[in-house]
């Protein structure tokens, strides 16, 4: 009776900080986005918006609105794919035709409504995982209070587009495996789930273009949800996925060709070569974050151990799907010779997908999860990734006085929020202390 009780009051602790503390981290970017310094950098960042202000200057909204929705080519900006920049576009029209003069405003916005789309997909995907609101929150927090997370939100960069689109992939891939094959093909509920593959396709399809390095997540996601589709016998979906889905790669199909040529060119470079024994702490310090490390890790070690199986239908296959897509980042992470931080997101997006279909495979690990010393544990994670968090925005270079804003110091994703304005134009690259991930 008292480890019932200690287990409710522990739940409720649990459910109660982890739904404020994502309350909280969105309401606290929402004030980086209205009130503080935007960050700017001479390079990505002000191509990235020239780019998208010169587009928008082109198009009406409702042309905007349809290159963001409907299958099109994507652009390649400076060798890389670029369908960040559709999304800026819309938010550029709707924000100077709501406010004129709101053009940067309307770019961080942009990044605000992206982060609430990674937070909204985590909940569902940690939800539909443990069936567990409190540990959803919890690792909903950890998500979106990572470094790289919440930091790069705060840039007009395309890895914004990425962090989103990855979480997507993987729980739209996972839903649709994860439901039971249709009755009869008379029956009404299949055309509810006729509707529901080719809808899954559809949004898939939209965040196909998030960048070139990111291509090898989608089409083997895609291809594994297609594959298991028609294992199942569940062929009326597949067909409905496959069409929807050749919709949107083959205008991606010459873009993305050309913008890999340009990525695999740029990996053999070492200008920004790091040993693993140097890059790997780092990133798991400041890029990915302690907190969300230590969860993953133990995630994927208890799906590794309790969820694998010889079968490869439904959501084994994809499973496996995610466990090989993580073994060719990571083999990757060995063979590039440019080894900054950003090289950490598609490991860390994978194995998030990975740890959360591995939890939904395995009733072992729901339990285990579920009970209270493991809820405990997951308090922890929260108050260190909050310390992590409170460190780099209110304490990191003087709480932001010795801070330039446009140094590239893509080192700390998550920067101060008192920036202070620049004093000049020799004022602009300052570093005030060594710089190796520069």
């Amino acid at each position: 009776m008292e480890r019932e009780r200690a287990q409710r009051i522990v739940d409720s602790i649990l459910r109660t900080v982890g739904i404020v503390s994502v309350l909280a981290i969105l309401a606290l970017r929402l004030y980086a986005a209205a009130w503080t310094i935007p960050m700017r950098t001479p390079w990505d960042d002000t191509t990235i918006r020239l780019a998208a202000r010169q587009q928008s200057r082109r198009e009406t909204v409702a042309s905007a609105v349809a290159r963001l929705v409907l299958p099109n080519p994507p652009s390649v900006l400076e060798g890389r794919l670029n369908g960040y920049q559709r999304w800026l576009v819309v938010g550029h029209k709707l924000g100077t035709r709501m406010r004129p003069g709101s053009g940067e405003l309307a770019f961080q916005v942009v990044n605000f409504v992206l982060l609430c789309l990674q937070a909204l997909t985590l909940m569902a995907f940690a939800h539909w995982a443990t069936r567990d609101l409190a540990l959803s929150a919890g690792f909903t927090f950890l998500w979106i209070s990572a470094p790289v997370v919440f930091g790069m939100s705060r840039w007009v960069l395309t890895e914004n587009l990425v962090l989103t689109a990855g979480p997507i992939l993987s729980f739209l891939a996972a839903w649709l495996l994860g439901r039971e094959a249709p009755p009869g093909p008379g029956s009404r509920s299949l055309a509810a789930r006729i509707l529901a593959a080719g809808s899954a396709a559809y949004v898939m399809g939209l965040f196909s273009v998030a960048r070139e390095y990111a291509a090898p997540s989608y089409f083997a996601i895609v291809g594994t949800t297609l594959l298991g589709l028609a294992l199942q016998k569940r062929r009326w979906e597949a067909a409905v996925f496959a069409t929807v889905t050749a919709g949107f790669v083959a205008p991606l199909a010459s873009p993305l060709a050309a913008a890999l040529r340009a990525t695999v060119t740029k990996g053999s470079r070492d200008e920004w070569f790091h040993p693993l024994g140097e890059w790997i702490p780092h990133v798991s310090v400041y890029t990915v974050g302690p907190a969300l490390t230590v969860a993953l890790i133990v995630l994927v070690a208890a799906g590794l151990y309790r969820a694998g199986a010889r079968e490869l239908t439904g959501l084994r296959g994809l499973f496996w799907a995610h466990l090989l897509l993580l073994a060719f980042y990571l083999g990757g992470l060995v063979w590039v010779r440019n080894r900054v931080s950003r090289l950490a997101i598609l490991p860390m997006i994978v194995a998030a997908g990975l740890a959360l279909i591995g939890t939904r495979l395995s009733p072992e690990i729901q339990r285990a999860l579920s009970t209270t010393r493991a809820k405990g544990a997951v308090l922890a994670l929260i108050a260190a990734s909050w310390s992590v968090l409170c460190y780099q925005l209110f304490v990191a270079f003087d709480g932001g006085e010795t801070y330039a804003h446009a140094a590239y110091r893509l080192e700390y994703y998550n920067y101060p929020l008192h920036l202070r304005p620049l004093r000049g134009p020799l004022d602009s690259y300052v570093c005030f202390d060594p710089c190796p991930y520069d």
